[in-house]
């Protein structure tokens, strides 16, 4: 099973990427540049920018931030629109990434 690396805040309600090379492959530069990816996080809520260069996608940490509350409250309504009906919302990050994992690309 693979482990998640990055999740991307997205209309799904987020994609989760084993890879940052991964994600930077399969996300499209168009929809980087409309706006479509909301955020973009490591596991431990690191914070990751998203750009558009040319046709590419570049994906770089935005260096000591953090933002585990908006990681987690993405991480529960993935999991809420997935009808998971295990999920608490005391969890911790890490059990919450755990029951993600399966759908990381």
């Amino acid at each position: 099973m693979p482990t998640i690396e990055l999740i991307v805040e997205a209309d799904e309600p987020a994609l989760f990427f084993s890879s940052v090379s991964g994600a930077e492959a399969y996300l499209e530069a168009i929809d980087v540049r409309h706006g479509v990816y909301a955020a973009a996080y490591g596991p431990d809520g690191q914070v990751f920018k998203l750009e558009a260069i040319g046709d590419k996608v570049r994906i770089t940490s935005v260096g000591g931030s953090k933002a585990q509350d908006d990681l987690r409250a993405l991480l529960l309504r993935h999991l809420s629109a997935g009808k998971a009906h295990d999920v608490k919302s005391t969890e911790t990050l890490s059990g919450l990434l755990a029951k993600c994992e399966a759908a990381a690309i």
